[in-house]
């Protein structure tokens, strides 16, 4: 079960790019769009979550050459795609606050 873990653990991973917010590409967005935009992100954000909170769950067997490296780097790449989304939230956040004071 631990092997099969590690095996598959090039796919769970995926890229580690980190983008950068850009508040600009919700200038164009309406009050209606930020909203359904920043649902999706909270969404984002909790299944990350879950994501992290599993895999700190997984047990790896002591013996198991590599195993506890490679828990602590998909924990650690979910944390960085947590705060990527809670930046995306902030951007978002402020772009609504500042557009839709009558409509929040």
């Amino acid at each position: 079960m631990a092997t099969a873990f590690l095996l598959g653990l090039p796919l769970l991973a995926g890229c580690g790019s980190m983008k950068s917010v850009d508040p600009s590409q919700y200038a164009s967005m309406n009050c209606t769009e930020l909203n359904v935009a920043l649902g999706e992100l909270a969404t984002g954000v909790t299944s990350t979550a879950i994501s992290r909170g599993n895999i700190s769950n997984t047990r790896i067997p002591f013996w198991l050459p590599g195993g506890q490296k490679a828990v602590s780097v998909l924990k650690n790449r979910r944390t960085a795609e947590i705060e990527r989304l809670q930046a995306q939230e902030a951007a978002i956040e402020a772009s609504r606050k500042q557009r839709c004071r009558g409509e929040l």
